[in-house]
């Protein structure tokens, strides 16, 4: 079964490369999340790409290795750089647990009217693997992914702005809802909050958790939750920073001791990895440096890997 936290974003790069998505034009609208979303997950490749620490790291001949990969010459064709023209993508999901809803936002710059072209000759020529429906004065592309057991529903809906979901009556209620305000307050409040340069970004209110078949010790930690909120930041350095709130003190405590005892797990596992391959050096570091605290109902998680320890496992040391 087709569990949408699974569809990352590479496969979403693939398939914009195959031309494998759906189209539909309209006029510029604004960023807008579904009105019962209660978890959300955002990668911001600007804030990645454009990062001290990434153009130290060459980010810019990217571009280059990427025009000699198989099936470069269709983003040639559509004008397409994944590098320069995908700014962020943002999964977001409902409440209830419900793993197989929510929607895919890829914002950036694409040129749609190449983008319809291609996407309708895939659909007249690949029939097996595209197919059209009419959501209105829309169209939304059925896109049929390998190794999945169920479709991916796409479309553009702007020259800004590309909608996805596994569920094609989802992504029509999104569009319909478009312009609401988001149903959960908690869940508002959070994301108004959450800092808008983190590379990496995540924020989620407990009714959005599943718990139902986990293992008792894992649904004890999990209902203890109430919020967890924060991110992955990138300027010369990488910086960890979560806050997780719970329902009480003693959750907040059982939670960072929860986490202690996984992170040292963790620590011995990557320290017998990283002995064998040098490349895993940075993951070590980055796993050494974070500190858990716990004050009232808040656990947090906090840590920070200097770019230069990047610098070094792959370029060597100086």
């Amino acid at each position: 079964m087709f569990k949408f936290w699974r569809f990352t974003p590479v496969a979403l790069v693939m398939a914009l490369a195959i031309s494998s998505f759906a189209i539909s034009y309209a006029a510029e609208p604004a960023v807008q999340l579904p009105a019962d979303t209660q978890a959300l997950f955002r990668i911001n490749f600007r804030a990645m790409i454009d990062s001290p620490l990434a153009k130290k790291m060459g980010i810019e001949k990217a571009s280059e290795i990427m025009k000699t990969l198989p099936g470069a010459e269709i983003l040639t064709d559509l004008g397409f750089d994944p590098l320069k023209d995908i700014d962020s993508l943002t999964v977001a999901a409902p409440g209830g647990g419900d793993m197989e809803k929510g929607l895919i936002i890829v914002m950036g710059k694409f040129k749609a009217e190449k983008l319809v072209a291609k996407a309708n000759e895939e659909a007249k020529n690949n029939k097996d693997k595209v197919k059209t429906h009419k959501a209105g004065d829309k169209t939304i592309f059925e896109v049929i992914i390998p190794d999945q057991q169920v479709p991916m529903f796409m479309m553009i809906a702007s020259n800004s702005m590309i909608l996805a979901s596994t569920q094609k009556d989802y992504l029509e209620k999104s569009l319909a809802d478009s312009g609401s305000k988001l149903a959960n307050k908690n869940f508002s409040t959070l994301v108004e909050k959450l800092d808008p340069n983190l590379a990496i970004s995540m924020v989620a209110v407990s009714s959005a958790f599943p718990s139902k078949g986990l293992p008792e010790p894992a649904k004890a930690i999990v209902d203890g939750i109430e919020s967890v909120g924060g991110g992955v930041g990138i300027d010369k350095d990488i910086t960890l920073s979560i806050n997780v709130s719970a329902k009480d003190e003693d959750s907040s405590k059982k939670l960072k001791e929860t986490m202690d005892q996984g992170m040292a797990q963790a620590l011995g596992f990557l320290g017998l990895m990283a002995a064998q391959q040098k490349e895993l050096t940075p993951v070590l570091e980055f796993v050494k440096s974070m500190k858990t605290g716990s004050k009232g109902k808040v656990m947090s998680l906090e840590g920070k890997l200097p770019g230069k320890v990047i610098e070094d496992a792959v370029f060597g040391s100086k």
